[in-house]
């Protein structure tokens, strides 16, 4: 169907039209005067017929008109009695109006089908442009976005170098930092294209961009165990979050006296269950000094622990915060139910906005 369609879209040449306008007609002539004599009476216009309609096809519709003029007249010259005349006794007017009439439809059908390709084909081409301007818009926007965002954590990179107070110091250096987050998480995941991630791959690619943009001048070391888990980009948003928080709060509390941190990270994941929903676990430990006895993440007034509690509720999940033991080190635990990325149903009405959560929070 594509080749007879790219068939009778294509356009012809003057020249070729008149040449395969002849040779159709020569070839359906010459055909029935070698099968006159084996065709039984009544059948004048036998070869004919197929000239047209191939003409039509791959030529052009004048072209088929042209032979199917030509043809006709053959066909009553040669083909219809008295032989030699082109008579108009009611047998021979019976012929060709019969001819006139398939020929006229077979036109008439070509033509209809020409034009409904060629609907077809503006119909495409409008689709198209539309598809590619979206696609422009909806990049110049996100990169316009991800410019304000970069914009806003250089003045307060700046504002933070004229600035003595070593608390208002960090504050800042913090917010930063969660702001160069926020935009590479934009720019990951904000995709025309994207609708779902994998997990494990999406919580390394943000885990060292957090590691990035906290500048530490320890060392940090991360690993990453993370089992096989689609995400859908409106639950990818709030854990990414949430991981870079936590990896925030192990860089800046979690060095160990070695100068050293280390972060072991684990990704575990259950069957879906007859909803399509899937429980999720994700623990970051650290080999800090760990929490202090009286440590209350409820009562916490941290802003990146706050940051991280209400992300917590729009994945429906819970944010725990332990002390492993003495000296050695913290551990965050995330249980969280994600709908499966394959699953028909829309996301839970549950999922809030980014912004949602900032406006709670403030």
């Amino acid at each position: 169907m594509n080749g007879l369609s790219a068939a009778l879209m294509a356009r012809r040449s003057v020249q070729f039209e008149l040449a395969f306008g002849v040779l159709a007609a020569g070839v359906a002539t010459a055909l029935r005067f070698a099968l006159d004599d084996v065709l039984p009476p009544g059948f004048p216009f036998l070869t004919f017929f197929p000239a047209v309609m191939l003409s039509l096809v791959f030529a052009s519709i004048r072209c088929g008109i042209a032979v199917a003029v030509v043809c006709g007249l053959v066909a009553w010259y040669w083909f219809i009695a008295p032989v030699g005349a082109l008579s108009l006794t009611s047998g021979a007017l019976l012929a060709v109006g019969f001819y006139v009439l398939i020929t006229a439809t077979d036109v008439l059908f070509i033509s209809a089908a020409v034009w409904a390709l060629q609907e077809l084909s503006l119909s495409r081409a409008k689709a198209t442009a539309l598809a590619q301007s979206r696609t422009l818009m909806f990049s110049e926007l996100q990169h316009r976005v991800s410019n304000n965002l970069a914009t806003i954590a250089a003045l307060l990179r700046l504002q933070t170098s004229q600035t003595k107070d070593a608390e208002a110091r960090r504050a800042l250096t913090a917010s930063q930092a969660r702001i160069t987050s926020i935009s590479r998480l934009q720019r990951r995941l904000h995709s025309i294209d994207v609708q779902a991630v994998d997990a494990g791959d999406y919580l390394r690619e943000v885990l060292q961009d957090t590691l990035e943009v906290a500048k530490e001048s320890a060392p940090v070391a991360l690993t990453l165990k993370a089992a096989p888990l689609r995400l859908l980009n409106g639950a990818a948003v709030p854990l990414g979050l949430i991981a870079s928080e936590l990896m925030m709060n192990s860089i800046e509390h979690g060095a160990a006296q070695t100068g050293k941190t280390i972060v072991d990270v684990a990704l575990s994941v259950a069957p879906p269950d007859e909803d399509g929903k899937i429980a999720a676990m994700l623990e970051m430990r650290d080999n800090g000094p760990g929490l202090p006895p009286e440590f209350d993440l409820d009562a916490s007034d941290s802003l990146g622990l706050t940051v991280a509690r209400q992300f917590a509720k729009v994945l429906g999940g819970d944010l725990t915060l332990s002390r492993v033991a003495a000296g050695s080190g913290t551990l965050a635990r995330l249980r969280f139910t994600v709908p499966a990325a394959d699953a028909a149903a829309p996301p839970s009405p549950d999922f809030a906005t980014e912004q949602d959560i900032l406006h709670r929070i403030a």
